[in-house]
């Protein structure tokens, strides 16, 4: 093909698609539609989710953070949340209504553990991220929404109470590094329970004089210091 036959092909196609706008309409709504529907099936913006097999598994590596409402809290040997999803795009409920188990991530969590769960995170919002799911359960590291403060991670806070301990997370996404700091932070809270002889340490722990002085320090400077100060020393 000589440059004179180049020159009339495009000629000839570019007065074919000046001429038909509507098979170009319909090429790019094709090709928008294609697009839309993809990006549909990545955020599953209908879909609320009641059993963990309906995760999809890119909700996991693009670590995609849910929302919901916890609804129970499911006593058994290692006690789990009951979550009413609640999708990008609420729709009207069809039929009986059911909740997505949802277990905190690295946490071993006592009787105790079950009541504070019972008293304060039933009937709260929560946002909770997916790490791993088999057929009965959906683990997450679950935070506990705030008014006024950013969300608080349950596993924490059920550890600095001494109502759990520490359980290993690394089979799930051991490299991660948002996974491995969030172990941290259960490990550290774990360590301030133990200090303070929080839950389950107070028995564990006998209180020697050392520690009565120190606790005492602990209570009066934090009396004085501003709240944010306090947490920031972690007293």
């Amino acid at each position: 093909m000589d440059k004179e036959e180049k020159m009339d092909f495009f000629e000839r196609f570019s007065n074919f698609m000046e001429h038909d706008t509507r098979g170009v309409q319909i090429i790019t709504y094709g090709v928008a539609g294609i697009g839309f529907l993809a990006a549909l099936y990545k955020i599953r913006p209908f879909a609320r989710f009641t059993s963990p097999s309906d995760v999809p598994k890119h909700f996991f590596t693009k670590k995609v953070l849910l929302e919901g409402t916890v609804k129970n809290v499911a006593p058994s040997e290692q006690p789990y949340l009951l979550i009413d999803h609640k999708p990008l795009v609420p729709l009207p409920r069809l039929g009986i209504q059911k909740y997505l188990p949802v277990k905190i991530a690295g946490v071993n969590i006592t009787g105790n553990g079950m009541s504070w769960l019972q008293a304060i995170v039933k009937g709260q919002k929560v946002k909770f991220l997916p790490i791993a799911k088999d057929n009965e359960f959906l683990t997450c590291i679950v935070m506990l929404a705030q008014k006024d403060n950013e969300p608080a991670s349950i596993g924490k806070e059920l550890l600095k109470v001494g109502f759990g301990t520490v359980a290993d997370i690394k089979p799930f996404l051991p490299t991660d590094k948002d996974v491995k700091g969030y172990q941290r932070s259960l490990q550290l809270a774990q360590k301030w329970a133990e200090r303070k002889r929080n839950g389950i340490w107070h028995f564990k722990y006998s209180p020697t004089i050392l520690w009565k002085i120190r606790n005492n320090l602990d209570n009066k400077l934090k009396s004085t210091l501003p709240a944010s100060l306090a947490r920031y020393f972690n007293i």
